[in-house]
């Protein structure tokens, strides 16, 4: 069986920090970032596709976030702000666009949000441990805890601390042995599907499309949550000369040949974002990500509650922060 002496799970962001943060302080620890997923990073994914940068997360970070991320980092990504293009917004009330200042000031970094995931996978190096998932944790007697991994080969950790940074449906199913009933609350939390949608073509075929985005009214009723005009914000989002749209889509209303299908998610959103900006441009790149996002109610607040509740209590045992 491996011992270490800190196990942290979940490979996002949070989690890569808090390894990295504990590594500094007990550097003769033994630490390990356990995440299910091939690679790190959560959300935070640029994908590249023909030619285009399609940030599948987050798109943008205050400076403060983007500090706050790159603390632990020997050698991290420089911070890039907005180009002034991108500094001024849109309120569309269905009707007519009101001009807003973007606050605070997006940031990211050079090639797109992943750099600062790369640099933490480097530093982390053989500590992070990816395309596994934890089943479940369980303290023992003597103290200290086992940590299961799933997977063909079934693999049995120890450590001394376990440390969570996943959401809190995946930290009730994994404390389970603690509290039962635990995965039976994880299994009633509601999850929306959402999509992005972007859209590229040629910037001169579409001048309208200028600013940061679009916002739609509260008062109006549309598939679209946010109109992100990415080239307009951040250099090399594209070739040059190109144009890259990011539409963000509630889909929980949607049938479900919406949902499943590609194209017909293309052409609900399509005629919405030439409503919304006055474009005629042309667009020969379409891409979708689809994903969903915990319903916030009252079942999410009891599984967050719960696993508040379990940190607290049991020793060796935190959140990442």
């Amino acid at each position: 069986m491996t011992r270490l002496d800190v196990i942290v799970i979940g490979g996002g962001l949070r989690g890569m920090r808090a390894a990295l943060r504990l590594a500094a302080e007990r550097p003769d620890a033994a630490v390990a970032c356990v995440e299910a997923r091939a690679t790190p990073g959560d959300d935070v994914q640029s994908q590249r596709s023909n030619g285009f940068v399609c940030e599948t997360g987050p798109f943008a970070f205050t400076r403060e976030e983007a500090d706050g991320w790159l603390a632990p980092l020997q050698a991290g990504p420089r911070v890039v702000s907005a180009l002034e293009s991108g500094r001024i917004g849109w309120l569309f009330d269905g009707t007519d666009r009101k001009q807003l200042r973007v606050e605070p000031e997006p940031c990211s970094f050079p090639t797109g949000g992943e750099d600062v995931v790369q640099a933490y996978r480097r530093q982390l190096g053989e500590r992070l441990r990816l395309g596994r998932r934890v089943t479940a944790v369980q303290p023992r007697p003597a103290g200290g805890f086992a940590v299961h991994l799933g997977g063909e080969v079934p693999t049995e950790l120890e450590a001394a601390e376990v440390v969570l940074a996943i959401p809190p449906d995946e930290a009730c199913r994994v404390l389970d042995p603690l509290v039962p009933e635990l995965a039976q609350l994880a299994e009633r939390i509601e999850r929306q599907p959402r999509a992005f949608v972007w859209f590229g073509g040629i910037a001169r075929q579409a001048p309208e499309l200028r600013g940061y985005g679009v916002l739609p009214h509260p008062s109006l009723r549309s598939p679209i949550a946010e109109l992100i005009f990415c080239t307009e914000v951040f250099a090399n989002r594209a070739m040059p000369g190109r144009v890259l749209v990011r539409a963000e889509v509630a889909l929980d209303e949607r049938p479900d040949e919406v949902l499943d299908d590609d194209a017909a998610l293309v052409d609900l959103v399509e005629p919405e974002l030439r409503r919304w900006t006055g474009t005629e441009a042309p667009f020969g790149f379409t891409k979708v990500h689809r994903f969903a996002t915990v319903a916030p109610d009252g079942t999410a607040t009891e599984c967050r509650t719960r696993v508040l509740e379990i940190v607290a209590g049991v020793a060796g045992l935190s959140l990442a922060t």
